[in-house]
């Protein structure tokens, strides 16, 4: 059976269902969140092909797609795979993420499957106990929340700034969703943007997702400005995590600058 567009968030969990009944070693890259499911089905986004020991999702994304999977096991991963109808029809990415000993089964079978190393990317976390300064630095008058009319300046320096194979850069309407939820902190330097800091909190964890500094305003201390802000007013938050691409020694040392440090946890992107 090709693949097929999704209708409804319960096509995804029931197919996962499936699979995870029969399985011996199950596996997967896949951890749906019910409300961002419905999301990418309410736009067009995802399509799905179930086979016998495997499901297999494709969310679309620019020019490529993003492929998610749950097998019985590495072994059916692989085999089932190499059968996946309409594979060479677009280039695909997919992420394993987990301690690096762990994903070495699951990287095996997609490079079997004709999967390519793209890029590895690192977690990092920081740690805020009850009582922890935070970083030192007051909030910025300077610093706002993004509004509507900023989506598209963010979006365009976000894809200056990143590689969209690599980095799950979002689209426009959900940099537009991430605003009205108040999770882009921005400065603007005579009405361009100069800068922004991407974030999202969930209970006593928060995840910076993007924080960038436009090629014109650096070297003004925008980015610490924008970090500083983002702890001090988080205070209820336990711990600080990010995603860095493991190569990136300067992003990294940015990064431990500002106390985070790796976590064992790494996401291999790989390309087809």
């Amino acid at each position: 059976m090709p693949m097929s567009l999704v209708q409804t968030v319960g096509q995804v969990f029931d197919s996962i269902q499936n699979v995870k009944a029969g399985a011996s070693a199950f596996c997967t890259n896949f951890f749906p969140v019910q409300a961002r499911v419905q999301t990418w089905i309410d736009h067009g986004e995802l399509f799905s092909e179930t086979r016998e020991r495997a499901a297999f999702f494709v969310r679309t994304d620019r020019d490529f797609g993003h492929l998610y999977f749950c097998a019985a096991d590495a072994p059916s991963l692989q085999s089932e795979l190499t059968r996946m109808n309409g594979l060479d029809q677009r280039r695909l990415m997919a992420d394993v993420v987990g301690q690096e000993a762990g994903v070495a089964p699951l990287l095996s079978s997609l490079e079997a499957a004709g999967f390519g190393r793209y890029s590895k990317l690192v977690r990092l976390a920081r740690p805020n106990p009850p009582g922890a300064s935070s970083a030192g630095g007051a909030t910025s008058p300077e610093i706002t929340m993004a509004g509507p009319g900023d989506a598209l300046a963010i979006l365009n320096l976000l894809e200056a700034s990143f590689d969209p194979l690599a980095d799950q850069l979002p689209t426009l309407y959900e940099i537009e969703d991430a605003i009205r939820a108040s999770q882009i902190l921005v400065i603007k330097r005579e009405g361009e943007l100069a800068a922004f800091l991407h974030f999202e909190t969930q209970g006593m964890t928060s995840t910076v997702r993007y924080w960038v500094v436009a090629k014109a305003f650096q070297s003004q201390r925008l980015g610490g400005a924008l970090i500083r802000h983002y702890f001090a007013s988080h205070p209820a938050v336990r711990r600080f995590i990010l995603w860095v691409t493991a190569t990136n020694d300067n992003a990294v040392q940015k990064y431990q600058h500002y106390g985070y440090a790796p976590d064992g946890l790494v996401d291999h992107v790989l390309s087809k």
